[in-house]
């Protein structure tokens, strides 16, 4: 039986379980925070990121992992298992260059290593690294992986809530967020990410926009035949976050969920407050 080991970066929204059951390699992302460098989920976690950028002097930066990274990742596992293949999954090649220099190293392996888009990001990128460990661990083939990631993926629905606009503007995201008044810094808006891009849903002034946008979001999801899985992600918004992952668990008892605070590669671009459904169904 061949194995197959997978790999992802530190923007996937996954818990320290999944990771050790599954032996998923994490590449961690950098972010630089009042010109200090740290590396994701190494040097700083989520919630000392989400404190870190309420006192920060100026909005933090995020970048993708150093090429180093890749190759210590991937030789790491190759020495531990020489006859294995590896599958590299990385969040959206539309926001950030990771997947890029993910599949640059690649080449140097000598096909020992595949890279793949997810298109996705956070929890809807777990949607796919989990899938795919589950199916390398029953022992499928490469190709018979990619094949459901590739349904995943069309299967996969991401929104997500801002309490402002100002880190969009700020990260040079907004050119991306069709419909958005750059001056409503202050503007309440209800966006979904779909074909690499951020598309305005709904805004408005207070919180009764953002929960009728939920209301909408969930409308939905109840239409839908079945819903695999279930992702609340959230940027230091805690009790909103249980709240909303209450209301869905009574919705859907039989889907699992989990909720996360989000990366902070994610929450350099959204800003404090920021909430995010990500499903799939059919």
């Amino acid at each position: 039986m061949s194995i197959i080991k997978i790999v992802t970066d530190s923007s996937a929204a996954l818990t320290d379980e999944e990771i050790k059951k599954y032996d998923i390699g994490v590449v961690p992302l950098q972010v630089l925070i009042n010109d200090h460098n740290y590396l994701d989920g190494v040097d700083i976690s989520r919630n000392e990121f989400f404190k870190k950028i309420e006192t920060a002097r100026k909005l933090p930066a995020s970048s993708q992992p150093a090429v180093i990274n890749f190759y210590d990742t991937y030789e790491s596992i190759l020495r531990k298992n020489p006859e294995a293949q590896i599958l590299s999954i990385h969040l959206s090649g539309g926001l950030s260059g990771t997947g890029q220099t993910a599949a640059t190293v690649a080449k140097d392996f000598s096909g020992k290593v595949i890279f793949l888009d997810s298109h996705s990001i956070d929890r809807g990128l777990s949607f796919q690294v989990l899938a795919a460990a589950r199916m390398a661990q029953e022992g499928k083939t490469i190709e018979e992986i990619i094949s459901l990631l590739t349904k995943i993926k069309n299967q996969t629905k991401i929104f997500l809530s801002l309490e402002s606009l100002k880190n969009l503007i700020a990260g040079g995201r907004i050119s991306r967020a069709s419909g958005l008044v750059g001056s409503l810094l202050n503007i309440k808006v209800g966006l979904e990410f779909i074909d690499d891009s951020i598309k305005t849903i709904s805004k408005g002034r207070g919180e009764k926009s953002i929960s009728k946008f939920y209301d909408q979001v969930i409308d939905g999801m109840q239409k839908l035949k079945k819903i695999y899985s279930i992702g609340v992600s959230h940027v230091d918004a805690d009790p909103e976050a249980k709240e909303l992952s209450n209301r869905l668990r009574k919705l859907f008892p039989n889907t699992p969920l989990v909720m996360l605070g989000t990366s902070p590669i994610v929450a350099t671009h959204t800003g404090i407050g920021t909430l995010c459904i990500l499903y799939y169904g059919e």
